[in-house]
């Protein structure tokens, strides 16, 4: 054994091993970090470990036979500085490869993921706002029609448990701006937004559509619709469904033959929902009154309308918060009767199942409230509101770092909301 460990020091096989793998480690972690920035498949660096492990024992072969000969001429010294330049080296590009700010999309080329980068906008296909729709009436009073038609398509793609979509308070914050399209995706943290036109005269409607790359500024898709009003349901739900198959995703809790994701046909009912959908939006005691009497229009002019009683529950759910017109204890009683309403009309009510989950949360009933909330996400697993609700909840609670998750969600979803933000803030105070 003496003789044996005096011809290793010989041949110096020790620090030709220690010298190989850490050129091995510097090298696997240098491809990581370039293999993650081209998209290279997974099985490349696979490939690469299984080759440098059989060069492995060829290396320390070749240096036996190299010192049997007295040819070694490498310094311990020399080969010991050697392999600790290269194991920090590789220490360090790993911990830029794990600090690397993006991550190629999977299924992209390396030119979009490159262009990405570049752009400052996320690389995921999967992610996508949806901008207001232009008024092109020629009457402002049609705005909040136009905004609720990019409203509905949005909260059909919100259905979609492997698409990220920007909340409507965050993608409508840029109504007016004239900001270019890449500059909003990294606002939103999305790569793919859609922007539309809305043209209605009479019983015709027109509208346009075009879903953008932001990495690349390219067009993905494009459409013009030009149809009779009655079928601006089956417009809306043909958008979302063009949209899920240029994206590749299967769209969760598409329509039933013969319905469409509204939920009703009567214009009337759908108009009065879309402007109380607009006040709502506003959260200002006069809007939300002005909100419930036309959610209550609505419902009386289709009485099967779903939205339209999970609009009141909505509105009820938080009014206390904003007038004090109507004691606390009524309100949530009302917001309670209107989401049941919506629930037996639409057993798959986020909205009400929201409702249900902030009304149990003022009652003190937690465990009934995480449930709630807990289902609306599931309906709707890009519902911003409904996980700022939960994340407050489980903050009172005092399950303090459960409530952070749950709103950093609610930001990334909803980053230019001021609700959504106080709250936040609040938990990280």
């Amino acid at each position: 054994m003496t003789e044996f460990i005096a011809r290793l020091k010989q041949r110096k096989l020790v620090q030709w091993a220690l010298a190989y793998v850490a050129a091995s480690f510097a090298l696997i972690q240098v491809l990581d970090v370039v293999a993650q920035r081209f998209a290279w498949p997974d099985q490349l660096e696979r490939i690469l470990i299984l080759a440098l492990a059989v060069g492995f024992f060829a290396v320390i072969v070749l240096a036996w036979y190299h010192g049997e000969r007295g040819a070694q001429r490498v310094s311990s010294t020399e080969i010991v500085i050697l392999a600790l330049l290269l194991a920090i080296g590789g220490g360090l590009l790993w911990r830029l490869a794990r600090n690397a700010p993006a991550v190629p999309a999977p299924g992209a080329s390396v030119a979009e993921n490159s262009k990405a980068a570049a752009n400052g906008v996320s690389a995921d296909r999967k992610s996508i706002a949806v901008l207001p729709f232009i008024n092109m009436s020629g009457d402002k009073d049609n705005e909040y029609f136009s905004d609720g038609v990019a409203e509905e398509i949005l909260n059909v793609l919100a259905r979609t448990p492997a698409l990220h979509v920007a909340a409507r308070t965050s993608s409508f914050s840029f109504q007016g701006k004239g900001m270019e399209i890449p500059a909003i995706a990294r606002a939103l943290n999305v790569r793919m937004v859609l922007e539309g036109s809305v043209r209605k005269q009479g019983d015709r409607v027109r509208i346009a559509a075009q879903l953008i790359d932001a990495a690349t500024d390219d067009e993905v898709w494009s459409q013009t619709y030009d149809r009779e009003l009655k079928d601006i349901f089956a417009i809306q739900d043909e958008i979302a469904k063009s949209i899920g198959e240029a994206l590749e995703v299967k769209l969760a809790g598409a329509p039933q033959p013969g319905k469409n994701s509204v939920g009703t046909t009567n214009l009337k009912a759908y108009d009065l929902y879309l402007r109380g959908i607009a006040l709502w939006q506003q959260r200002r005691g006069d809007a939300l009154w002005q909100a419930i009497d036309l959610f209550d229009q609505s419902t009386k002019a289709d009485p099967k309308f779903a939205q339209g009683y999970a609009g009141q529950a909505l509105v009820y759910a938080v009014i206390g918060d904003y007038s004090v017109r109507m004691p606390y204890a009524e309100t949530l009683a009302r917001a309670t009767d209107a989401a049941e309403h919506a629930l037996a009309l639409d057993p798959s009510s986020a909205e009400a199942y929201a409702a249900l989950g902030n009304v149990a949360t003022f009652e003190l009933r937690r465990a009934s409230a995480d449930a709630l909330l807990g289902r609306a996400i599931a309906l709707r697993p890009s519902f911003a509101t409904a996980y700022q609700w939960r994340g407050s909840l489980l903050t009172s609670s005092g399950d303090l770092a459960g409530g952070l998750a749950l709103l950093e969600r609610a930001s990334a979803l909803d980053p230019r909301s001021l609700i959504v933000a106080e709250n936040h803030a609040y938990v990280l105070r």
